[in-house]
């Protein structure tokens, strides 16, 4: 056995594949992505037009991130973008709340449609009834 061999090796050198597993799945980025969109939910509902729009945008950075890291679902993120975020996103840009609920209504089922489709039934989110509790919702002053 060479020296090099007898050697363990540097842990903060990782191999290709070991880094590759330590990337999070989309059941690790999900949780998150759903949070922020409960939070986009109850700040466009308390008109903090910002803060629903910055919570949108993280939770897209965050389905693109998934994009990357578990490829095969590509398609079905953007496509969940472009159909669903991007419209949500216009109708804050409008301050429009009646259009922005009823497009976040239709986002909820999409998002529970491409669960189905990946056969996975059993994960169908909701709108908790309550606003978050660890945000200030109120419009900036």
């Amino acid at each position: 056995m060479s020296e090099t061999d007898a050697q363990p090796k540097n842990p903060e050198r990782l191999e290709l594949e070991e880094l590759t597993a330590l990337q999070p799945g989309l059941a690790r980025l999900m949780p998150e992505v759903g949070a922020r969109f409960w939070k986009a939910h109850y700040a466009a509902r308390a008109e903090n037009w910002p803060l629903a729009a910055w919570q949108l945008r993280e939770m897209r950075k965050l389905m693109r991130l998934g994009a990357v890291t578990r490829p095969k679902y590509t398609d079905d993120l953007e496509e969940f973008i472009r159909e669903d975020v991007e419209p949500l996103l216009a109708a804050l840009d409008r301050q429009d709340l009646v259009r922005f609920e009823r497009l976040y209504r239709q986002a909820v089922e999409a998002a529970n449609e491409f669960h189905r489709r990946w056969k996975k039934p059993w994960i169908v989110w909701k709108l908790p009834d309550q606003p978050p509790p660890d945000l200030d919702l109120s419009p900036s002053r």
